[in-house]
């Protein structure tokens, strides 16, 4: 039997921290002033502001309200992506790491991750080749998420098939002085946060006004799966400084500690019949790893002068990786850097509004690493390659939005990218490699506002995306996947029932047709292939993705909450020698998730509405999920129900219950993908978790 709450040392800190923060910020009351409305920033959009330049964007994009994600755990990337229309995410094993993909973005990887441009505040947490490490994000320490699929994420000079996901902080000027949280739960569950922030008032007039947010957090957990165990601690802050009425400059700093068991696949049989097993009862507790510390600094800063502003932003990353599994001793340290220039222009073109954006984003990076082969009793031994990668982006970006009317808006962009991916390793240098990928990369939207609360929108764009070195490693998969996307779609709200009810939807159609996708194969071109090392990702000629992105929310009779996403998912091989026009493996055709509240109470929480709340939530997968390029083996569908309750005590406190799974379904959440298992999968599943319940108590000051 798992522990049910346990607190590190760390833990202790946190809540002397937080005592010790509110202490002190009692000792500044009167040089500290909390603003709740401020003049706007530059350096950082507010909810509201980010809200409307999300209606700016011809094609599927949305906001996380993380203060509606914070009514249950906030603990994995599906507490707080799980609701965001059109982002496929699952948990692994009940830890910060997840599968994640958008519109079939990575989709042969079910582990780490790529195919997205993942941040935090704006910061990449992306190596430069565009591999990225879940754990360095903290979900918890943000206001809102910005989502934006495909290549809708362009503003940011990204174009990966998936788009990107922006985790962002609050300011100085829209933070409580002092908020404390606290997370407890099932499988030894625990998460305790402290977040402070506002704004110093200057001593004269004319003198430099500075606003800061600190967020720490500290988590643990047994975990449902036998070595599943996993810890970590996190500090995200930002500081802003506005030197006059023009310039304004914001420093954002972050370090993470990250330590992780990986319990690893298991049978079919083995999942039916005990999903807590690990896949190996002999691993000791240093082997099969993932140990992360990372750091992050980067500054921007921002000069307007009437209809020109330049924006001006730097950053550098370290990350430092231990991962011992089964196939050898993983070390890498890497360090990443970069940044921006852009430069805007509003003035009025031909006499109507026009946005003129030109910018250049490059980018950096060094991976120096090792791999040792694994000895007896789980020990490193002989070191089988020894390594450094270099990575380097020079991204250009031309950004035009035209005003046809005042109801319809016309966006153009055009990007040019040069990538470089150079390999050296001195012990196999027969894997060396140097490699050039340029691309130009057109985008045509428009969008039209139907009524000033309701948008239809459409565009079209290449996508380009050059293979990180996990992929390039056996150089099977030597070519950029690029291709050719399409959507059309509606967002906006509307009033029914007199007034009474309120509906919100979010609807993008797409289809993109990608060339040289990277998909896991034979090595020997054969169907199948179930013995480790058979089987490499390459390079697939054409695909083809489509698919339907829907959320839907709705307050109904001022009582009543319900939320939903739908999402359809539709890949496949086009016209494969080898496997025709199969279905693409790793999702489910169909996935529904959603939660009906009924809100009472005459305090206000988020939105507006009544702050107390209780109702059922559901996950849904009413259909298999192929697992290999075959077709031949396949994920059961499944369908899970929770229940969710919460609300204020007074005016500073407010608690949460969240139960999940409360039928104690043994499913599988996400399976390994395989290029052909020819109907005999083996240890390929990942169990979702079992019953389950977390309540948590958070306090604002």
């Amino acid at each position: 039997m798992k522990s049910s709450f346990k607190l590190t040392k760390l833990s202790f800190a946190v809540l002397i921290a937080m005592g010790y923060v509110s202490a002190a910020a009692e000792e500044r009351l009167s040089e500290v002033v909390v603003t709740g409305k401020a003049e706007p920033i530059t350096t950082q959009l507010d909810i509201i502001r980010a809200a409307q330049a999300i209606k700016e964007i011809p094609g599927g994009a949305s906001l996380v309200d993380m203060d509606v994600v914070k009514q249950g755990r906030v603990s994995t990337w599906v507490d707080s992506l799980g609701l965001a229309p059109g982002v496929f995410v699952q948990e692994r094993f009940g830890s910060e790491e997840a599968r994640i993909s958008i519109r079939g973005s990575a989709l042969s990887r079910t582990y780490h991750g790529f195919g997205l441009k993942v941040m935090q505040d704006g910061i990449p947490i992306n190596y430069a080749d565009g591999f990225f490490d879940m754990q360095e994000i903290d979900p918890a320490a943000a206001r809102y998420v910005e989502v934006l699929r495909g290549a809708n994420a362009s503003g940011y000079a990204n174009s990966t098939l998936g788009g990107a996901i922006n985790f962002v902080s609050p300011t100085g000027y829209d933070s409580p002085r002092l908020i404390g949280r606290a997370e407890a739960g099932s499988f030894g569950y625990a998460r305790l946060q402290a977040i402070t922030g506002g704004v110093i008032k200057p001593q004269n007039d004319g003198e430099n006004i500075w606003d800061y947010n600190l967020s720490v957090n500290t988590m643990q957990q047994d975990g449902f799966r036998d070595h599943s165990a996993q810890s970590s601690q996190k500090a995200v802050a930002n500081f802003g400084v506005k030197l006059s009425s023009s310039l304004e400059s914001r420093f954002f700093m972050a370090a993470v500690r990250s330590r992780s068991q990986l319990p690893g696949y298991v049978t079919k049989a083995q999942l039916d019949s005990d999903p807590t097993v690990a896949n190996n009862s002999l691993w000791p507790d240093r082997f099969q790893r993932r140990d992360v510390d990372a750091q992050r600094l980067a500054n921007k800063t921002v000069y307007t002068n009437g209809d020109y502003q330049v924006e001006v932003a730097t950053y550098v990353m370290q990350h430092d990786l231990w991962h011992p599994i089964t196939f050898g001793f993983i070390e890498q340290n890497t360090t990443t850097y970069g940044g921006h220039i852009k430069v805007s222009d509003k003035s009025k073109l031909f006499g109507a509004n026009n946005i003129l954006t030109v910018g250049y984003l490059p980018d950096f990076g060094t991976t120096d690493g090792r791999t040792r082969s694994v000895g007896a009793g789980f020990v490193p031994g002989a070191v089988s390659t020894q390594y450094s990668q270099k990575s380097d982006n020079h991204r250009f970006l031309i950004e035009d939005k035209f005003s046809l009317s005042d109801a319809t808006t016309l966006i153009g962009s055009l990007q040019y990218h040069q990538s470089n991916r150079k390999k050296d390793d001195s012990v196999t240098p027969a894997s060396n490699y140097d490699v050039q990928y340029t691309q130009w990369i057109p985008r045509l939207g428009v969008i039209h506002n139907v009524s000033p609360s309701a948008q239809v929108f459409a565009n079209v764009s290449n996508n380009f995306e050059p293979p990180i070195f996990d992929v390039t490693s056996t150089m099977l998969a030597t070519k950029a996947q690029t291709g050719v996307s399409y959507e059309v779609g509606t967002r906006g709200e509307a009033a029914i029932n007199s007034g009474r009810d309120q509906l919100f939807y979010d609807l993008t159609l797409y289809r993109a047709n990608l060339r040289n996708e990277f998909q896991t194969v034979c090595i020997n071109s054969s169907t199948t292939c179930t013995v480790f090392g058979t089987s490499a990702t390459s390079n697939v000629p054409k695909t083809i993705h489509q698919g339907i992105e829907l959320g839907l929310s709705g307050f109904f009779d001022r009582q009543w909450e319900a939320r939903g996403v739908f999402l359809y998912s539709d890949f496949r091989f086009d016209n494969n020698t080898l496997y025709g026009n199969n279905r693409m493996p790793g999702f489910p055709p169909i996935m529904l998730r959603g939660e009906t509240l009924y809100r009472w109470g005459a305090d206000k929480g988020a939105r507006g509405m009544p702050a107390s709340y209780a109702g059922p939530t559901f996950e849904w997968v009413p259909t298999a999920a192929s697992m290999d390029n075959t077709n031949s083996v396949s994920n059961d569908s499944y369908a899970l129900l929770g229940f969710k309750a919460g609300g204020p005590v007074d005016q500073t406190w407010s608690w949460f219950l969240d139960a999940r799974n409360l039928a104690d379904k043994k499913y599988a959440a996400t399976t390994n993908i395989g290029a052909g298992y020819g109907g005999s999968v083996g240890a390929a599943y990942y169990p979702g978790n079992g019953r389950s319940a977390y309540i948590g108590l958070e306090g604002k000051w």
